[in-house]
């Protein structure tokens, strides 16, 4: 019976962990880079939310720093490519470069 309640448990903690396509992350930037934030954006579409849209992307990341950052710019972005040609299919990985302007 122990078992089966490990089990059981362990099937419902891990799907969460697995799936990550919805993960949005934000890390400080390396020192000595152009900009402050590196911004790892959704890649799921949502109401008023378009991964494929560039302004749709930099809104959010913007939003995601103005705790941190009041005047924040986008400065750049990068987007991570995880298919395999042929044998896999999935949206890739946006990252946004977020810098802060001082006033």
């Amino acid at each position: 019976m122990a078992r089966f309640l490990t089990a059981m448990a362990l099937l419902a903690i891990l799907p969460g962990w697995t799936d990550t396509r919805g993960m949005v992350r934000v890390d400080a930037a390396a020192p000595g880079a152009p900009y402050d934030f590196v911004v790892h954006v959704r890649r799921i579409p949502d109401i008023k939310y378009n991964p494929l849209v560039r302004e749709d992307r930099s809104r959010m990341a913007r939003d995601l720093v103005r705790g941190e950052c009041r005047h924040a710019r986008v400065v750049g972005e990068d987007v991570v490519n995880h298919e395999i040609y042929g044998i896999t299919s999935e949206l890739p990985d946006y990252v946004v470069l977020v810098s802060c302007t001082r006033r």
